[in-house]
């Protein structure tokens, strides 16, 4: 009679390996990532880039830091101009200490100063880059910027960390490592779509033309230093960036005129306000107004005149402020691309910069 218990059948599942050379395949696919990656290495080259640190929101907080360990620091923030023009070496001879380098590229630097004032230790100095175009824009990229170095300082993760500095790693060797131009994002924003009627297209920007090292002491490549066609394509690239955007429709000249002004004097009583949050503790600002030229100064001589924006930031907060058109040793200098000087330039600037500095210093100022 038949149990009531099934009965079950023990199956060996084997595995099949497919009968292949696996030592000779691994070989072959490891000397073809090799040669590819090697050619790419080599195209990019030929292309003009060198091995240079990205900078990175990891990098930027890795400098931010450097607050928390010494609060009575001279700290450096604004724009590219600031990164680029201000020579960390020739301060630091000139005055005794190191500046640490804060700025970014094409950001508004009002976030950065609010976090220093909100900063209840720091004490220090800081100096702050204007770009009016930048400096008053309400929002948008120069904005958004800053606040994503915020974020990312704040919640630093130690793999984070760790992962920030094994890429530096592999930064100073390859030059495809490039976050610039090179990237997959930024390649596939280099193709030239038509227009659509739900496609807008995205403006253009300046190709990869600077380095930064690991303090962020910032500068303009050789390749942007020397190539003629290269600096007169990022020329023409300022110029619609530098622009104001198109009156949105509906609205009379002095309904956007009002607006302007609205957004104009926000900003200035939000910086008033960092720069007495700041002075309250000791602390000192102190605003500087670097070189641009030809086309791209005659731009914002017109839509961003210094009457309106830079002398309004020195009479609302009180603060000290150094504009390179004041002083003649400052005022000759010419900028390859318009808005930047080159690195030699850029510690010529400095040097004649700091018996400004050390002036002020004089005076209680610094």
């Amino acid at each position: 009679m038949p149990s009531s218990t099934s009965s079950f059948k023990t199956y060996e599942l084997k595995r099949i390996v497919p009968n292949h050379h696996w030592v000779l395949l691994a070989m072959v696919t490891v000397a073809l990532t090799v040669a590819l990656t090697l050619g790419w290495e080599l195209y990019c080259r030929h292309l003009g880039y060198a091995p240079s640190l990205n900078d990175t929101e990891d990098l930027w907080s890795s400098r931010r830091t450097l607050i928390d360990e010494d609060p009575n620091r001279t700290v450096v923030i604004g724009a590219s101009r600031v990164l680029f023009d201000f020579n960390l070496d020739v301060y630091e001879k000139a005055m005794g200490e190191r500046p640490l380098q804060l700025a970014t590229v094409g950001t508004n630097p009002g976030a950065y100063l609010q976090d220093l004032a909100d900063h209840t230790e720091f004490s220090g100095t800081v100096i702050v880059g204007v770009v009016p175009s930048l400096f008053f824009a309400p929002g948008g990229p120069p904005a958004k910027s800053p606040e994503n170095h915020l974020k990312r300082y704040r919640g630093w993760s130690p793999t984070q960390r760790m992962g920030h500095f094994l890429g530096m790693i592999l930064e100073r060797r390859l030059s495809f490592i490039n976050q610039e131009d090179l990237t997959l994002k930024q390649l596939l924003l280099k193709l030239k779509l038509p227009e659509r009627k739900k496609f807008k297209a995205h403006p253009d920007l300046p190709p990869y033309f600077y380095q930064v090292d690991e303090e962020r002491q910032g500068s303009m490549t050789d390749m942007a230093e020397n190539d003629i066609v290269l600096q007169k394509r990022i020329q023409q690239i300022w110029l619609p960036l530098f622009r104001p955007p198109p009156s949105p429709e509906g609205k009379t000249r002095e309904q956007v005129d009002a607006d302007r002004d609205k957004v104009v004097n926000g900003i200035l009583e939000k910086t008033k306000s960092r720069v007495d949050k700041i002075r309250s503790r000791g602390g000192k600002v102190i605003f500087l107004r670097l070189p641009s030229t030809s086309e791209l100064r005659d731009i914002e001589n017109k839509y961003t005149p210094r009457a309106d924006y830079w002398d309004r930031i020195l009479q609302i907060t009180a603060a000290s402020g150094i504009h390179f058109e004041d002083y003649t040793e400052l005022s000759g200098f010419d900028c390859p691309e318009w808005s930047h000087l080159s690195k030699q330039d850029a510690a010529e600037f400095t040097r004649r910069l700091m018996p400004l500095f050390q002036d002020l210093r004089k005076a209680g100022e610094m």
